[in-house]
């Protein structure tokens, strides 16, 4: 994990270089599933880490793995029903905060 000038993270989620790269406008480019299946093991990762701290990973963190990896949309789901203290729902197929 790294550090922000001396500045200890307070959570593993706080690293700003979560989201995958998309080299392409085009999400479904070959560019943009490369860099999404390299950031997916480390996007995992801090997904599972959340669920054994129980610590929210921060609604960023899971709408941006949700939107660009549809693979990860089923242990998001698993999450958020786990732990609904965290405040979110996935309907219809859309992650959202409850009090919005």
């Amino acid at each position: 994990m790294r550090k922000a000038l001396g500045k200890e993270p307070k959570t593993p989620y706080e690293e700003t270089n979560y989201a995958a790269p998309a080299p392409n406008s085009d999400k479904w480019s070959s560019e943009a599933i490369a860099a999404r299946s390299k950031a997916r093991p480390w996007r995992m990762e801090q997904l599972k880490m959340a669920e054994v701290l129980k610590e929210n990973p921060g609604f960023e963190f899971l709408l941006s793995c949700w939107d660009d990896d549809p693979a990860l949309r089923i242990l998001i789901k698993k999450l958020v029903v786990r732990f609904p203290q965290w405040g979110f729902v996935a309907v219809d197929g859309v992650l959202i905060k409850w009090n919005e």
